[in-house]
């Protein structure tokens, strides 16, 4: 054993190629997307190019020199440039080594390096850096390069090079969604001695939602309280539960006014002889409710209008043994509400939370707001994060492991990827307004090929995107930093024409 742990201190590091590449060229990102995904054995190091970054460089390198072509320092010292740094990445990784000897030969090296060269003398033309304005590469070049609709071709070209990784991704995604469907279906979890208890709700046609984005159902029961019992659609659901675990439930809560969380309060109120809180505005909101899209409507189901008896949630609400604070937690919808106990240090965020990438929201949903909301949470101590569709967030061991549904980390650190996330978005929104880019190109660079959560969700997210009918989309995360008051911006549809002289084209 002691030979073993010495022969482990004495192995050497793996020693790294750091790659040097245009962080704002699609066609760049995608390209590095393959080589994070070929890089088994972790020999190299993506590094978007900045004066800052060749600064710390020990070999001396030009700024204007590397956005021309690629540029790879290898660990004994040596600069691999245009197609000799292609050639010498593609044979560190066993699929791709063949490709790195043939393009060594002489013959085919010179043809290499004539591709190379066009692609780096005209990447200008194939992207315009958003739109125009790139924060690495000199305007003026780029301006004079760009001839047509310059930045759709860069983003679609740089899609197709990912596209397989993009496939993979779905159809990994899609099989979990099957298996925690699988897993929770029919399923209630009890925690913290029978406190909190979550019952997955299912339906018909509502389980298509899970299958296909997945998002789970629920409904919390918290020392006695019960909240967002679902959609009408999932009455029998809920039926089956409680018939099958008895609870007693003193009060009935809907954390928000959205459809599958306040389709039984009336019913479930009624049922347990229990009282039926709800915040004002979201009072305001089902009386009556709007009339949903026929296909909110149809697969999740119409809430009926609320009825009274139904008071009004004050600061605090008590609890079978003791209380829960009420924390206005605008953002997701502006009504929104969250519950906290503070001796358990746990939150029942309700959708206040929903993964530190919720990139096809709602229409309704204000980032603005939402910012301010995240950052008020994160003053709050949380040790348990509940989210209103089945995950739990916390390294709490009393809080068993449940595969897909308790998620190992801490909630403060979800919370702060999440704030983090969307200040970043609303920078990218706030860049695209100067540059005066219509709302499909602003999403567009809010999901730039170089991140994973892009493209990981790009098939996800455009499917939500028909079959909502552009009610839930990523072109609605960017509208969501530009709404004005109360007002809940239209709904989108969306029409992208692409060719000379073109610009994005939408309709509300």
């Amino acid at each position: 054993m002691s030979s073993t742990l010495a022969a482990a201190r004495l192995k050497p590091a793996v020693l790294q190629y750091k790659v040097l590449y245009d962080g704002q060229c699609e066609i760049c990102q995608s390209s590095v997307s393959w080589l994070r995904w070929l890089d088994k054995r972790h020999v190299i190091d993506p590094v978007p190019i900045s004066a800052e970054v060749l600064s710390g460089l020990e070999q001396p390198l030009d700024l204007d020199a590397c956005l021309r072509e690629l540029h790879v320092c290898a660990p004994e010292g040596e600069v691999y440039v245009g197609w000799e740094a292609v050639a010498e990445l593609a044979r560190q990784f066993r699929w791709t080594w063949l490709i790195g000897m043939l393009g060594s030969l002489p013959i085919l090296r010179h043809i290499g390096r004539a591709a190379y060269r066009w692609v780096a003398r005209n990447r200008y033309v194939l992207s315009r850096c958003r739109g125009g304005v790139c924060r690495s590469a000199r305007t003026d070049v780029v301006r004079q390069g760009a001839s047509w609709n310059t930045f759709w071709s860069c983003y679609s070209v740089g899609f197709f090079i990912r596209l397989p990784l993009v496939v993979g991704s779905a159809i990994a995604a899609a099989a979990r969604r099957v298996r925690l469907f699988l897993s929770t279906h029919h399923r209630r979890v009890e925690l913290l001695h029978g406190k909190l208890t979550i019952y997955f709700l299912n339906g018909l046609l509502p389980n298509l939602v899970p299958l296909v984005f997945g998002e789970l159902f629920t409904a919390i029961v918290y020392d006695g309280i019960a909240i967002d019992p679902g959609s009408p659609k999932m009455r029998r659901s809920l039926a089956r539960h409680l018939r099958r675990s008895p609870r007693a439930v003193r009060a009935v809560v809907a954390t928000h006014h959205h459809e599958e969380h306040v389709g039984n309060l009336n019913w479930l109120a009624r049922k347990t002889n229990a009282k039926l809180y709800c915040g004002q505005a979201t009072q305001r909101l089902l009386q009556p409710p709007a009339k949903l899209p026929w296909v909110r409507r149809t697969i999740i189901g119409q809430p009926p209008p609320l009825e009274d008896p139904v008071e009004t949630l004050d600061q605090r609400l008590q609890t079978e043994h003791g209380e829960l604070l009420v924390i206005p937690t605008p953002g997701h919808c502006d009504d929104h509400l969250a519950l906290y106990d503070a001796k358990e240090k746990l939150l029942l965020a309700g959708d206040s939370f929903m993964g530190a990438y919720f990139s096809a929201p709602n229409p309704d949903v204000d980032s603005q707001v939402w910012v301010s909301t995240l950052k008020r949470l994160l003053e709050v101590p949380i040790e348990i994060l509940v989210e209103g569709h089945g995950h739990i967030h916390t390294l709490r061991r009393d809080i068993p492991d449940i595969p897909g549904v308790v998620i190992r980390e801490d909630p403060m650190q979800a919370l702060r990827e999440k704030l983090d996330y969307l200040l970043w978005v609303r920078e990218q929104v706030s860049a695209g307004l100067q540059e005066g880019l219509s709302m499909c190109a602003i999403a567009a660079t809010c999901f730039p090929w170089n991140r994973r959560s892009s493209w990981e969700t790009v098939a996800s997210d455009e499917i939500t995107r028909v079959l909502s009918l552009g009610h839930f989309s990523r072109t609605q995360l960017v509208r969501s930093f530009i709404r004005k008051n109360d007002a809940v911006m239209p709904t989108v549809y969306e029409i992208r024409c692409y060719g000379p002289d073109s610009t994005d084209k939408q309709r509300s």
